[in-house]
C-alpha cells in the first residue's frame, strides 16, 4: 500500500515539475514557439507548477519528519499539583517511520522531563504483513525505563482500518495486539486494555483507565464503576468516536489520537484526510468541553498511514499540564 502511495506522489510531481522546465526550456531553446511569445504567462504558469511540486515535496518529505511540542495547561477540578504528561499517539511504525525516528521521538520527550508518558496506540502501520515493524519500537525502552509510561491499542494493533463509515467493512491485516502487549511489556512499558489503574504523582492520585480498540469491538467502560468520586479520571482511549456511538460514563479528561489531524490540512477547509463519517471535523484535534461537563483532548500524533504526507499539521508531541 506505501508503495501505491509513493507512486501517486511520484506522478504528481512529474505532473507539475515537468511541464514547468518545459515550458521554461522553450522560452529559450524555440524562440518561435508560444512560450517564447509570451514569456510573462509561461514564468507565471511555471511558478504555479513549481510551487505545486514545493508543495508535494514538503508535505511528502520534510514537514512528516519535524517534531512539535504541542504544549496544553488542563484544569481539572480533583487535581491540585500540576502533572505533566506528555502524549503521542499513532506512531505507525513502518515502511514510513523507522526505529531511528522512535529514538529521535523518545529522545524529544525526555528532553522535556514529563511525570508520566502515555502512548494512546496504532503503534504500528501494519498495511501488509511485516513482522520486522514491531521491532521498530525497542527504543521506546530507554523511555519506559526512566518515566512511567503506559500504552493502549489501537485499531492497527489488530490490523483494522479505516473506512468511510466504522459500521461498514473495514479493511483486515494481521492481528499483531498479543505480540504488542507482550513487546510493550518486555520494553518496560504498562499496556492497558480496559484497565483501571490508580496512578500516584506529586503525592496526589488519580484514576488512569486505558481502554480497548472501539473499531475492534473491544471497548469496555464496565471496570469504571469500580471507582470512587473522590479521585480524578483520566482516561485514554484511541479513537475519539466513542463520543458518538456510545453511552459514554463521566471521565474528567479523556486523551485520545487516531485522527492524525487529518494529517493534510487546508486553511480554511481544515482536515482533508477523514477517517469516517461519525467524528465531526472539530473533534480531529485539539481540546474540547463536553456535555457532561468533562474534556476530551485529540492530538493530530506523531506518524502517518495511508499517504506519507502531511501539510500543515506536523507530527507532534503534546505535553499536558494537568492541575
Amino acid at each position: 500500500m506505501s508503495k501505491y502511495y509513493d507512486l501517486l506522489i511520484a506522478i504528481m510531481l512529474i505532473l507539475t515539475a515537468y511541464p514547468a522546465v518545459i515550458f521554461l526550456c522553450s522560452i529559450y531553446k524555440r524562440p518561435k514557439s508560444w512560450e517564447a511569445k509570451n514569456k510573462k504567462k509561461t514564468f507565471s504558469l511555471a511558478i504555479i507548477l513549481l510551487f505545486g511540486s514545493s508543495i508535494i515535496i514538503w508535505g511528502s518529505f520534510i514537514e512528516p519528519k519535524i517534531i512539535v511540542v504541542n504544549k496544553q495547561e488542563i484544569d481539572l477540578a480533583k487535581i491540585d499539583k500540576p502533572i505533566k504528561i506528555a502524549l503521542i499517539s499513532d506512531l505507525h511504525v513502518g515502511p514510513y517511520k523507522k526505529a531511528d525516528w522512535v529514538k529521535k521521538v523518545v529522545k524529544k520527550i525526555l528532553d522535556l522531563k514529563p511525570d508520566l508518558v502515555f502512548i494512546a496506540g496504532d503503534n504500528l502501520y501494519n498495511s501488509e504483513y511485516n513482522p520486522k515493524e514491531i521491532s521498530y519500537l525497542a527504543p521506546l525502552a530507554e523511555l519506559a525505563k526512566q518515566i512511567p509510561t503506559y500504552d493502549i491499542n489501537g485499531n492497527h494493533e489488530y490490523g483494522i482500518g479505516d473506512g468511510k463509515n466504522w459500521n461498514k467493512k473495514h479493511i483486515y491485516n494481521a492481528d499483531w495486539s498479543i505480540e504488542m502487549q507482550t513487546t510493550m511489556k518486555k520494553l518496560g512499558a504498562h499496556y492497558l486494555a480496559n484497565d483501571l489503574n490508580i496512578i500516584t504523582v506529586q503525592d496526589q492520585s488519580f484514576y488512569l483507565f486505558g481502554g480497548d480498540s472501539i473499531l475492534a469491538g473491544k471497548l469496555d467502560f464496565s471496570i469504571l464503576k469500580n471507582r470512587t468520586e473522590d479521585l480524578a479520571t483520566i482516561a485514554l482511549i484511541h479513537n475519539p468516536l466513542f463520543l458518538f456511538i456510545t453511552d459514554y460514563p463521566k471521565m474528567d479528561l479523556t486523551l485520545s489520537g487516531h485522527t492524525h489531524g487529518g494529517q493534510i490540512r487546508l486553511p480554511f477547509l481544515g482536515p482533508i484526510g477523514r477517517v469516517d463519517n461519525l467524528i465531526p471535523t472539530n473533534f480531529y484535534q485539539g481540546l474540547h468541553d463536553l456535555p457532561n461537563g468533562n474534556k476530551i483532548f485529540v492530538t493530530s500524533g506523531i506518524g502517518e498511514s495511508g499517504p506519507r504526507a502531511r501539510l500543515f499539521n506536523p507530527p507532534e508531541i503534546v505535553l499536558i499540564t494537568v492541575e
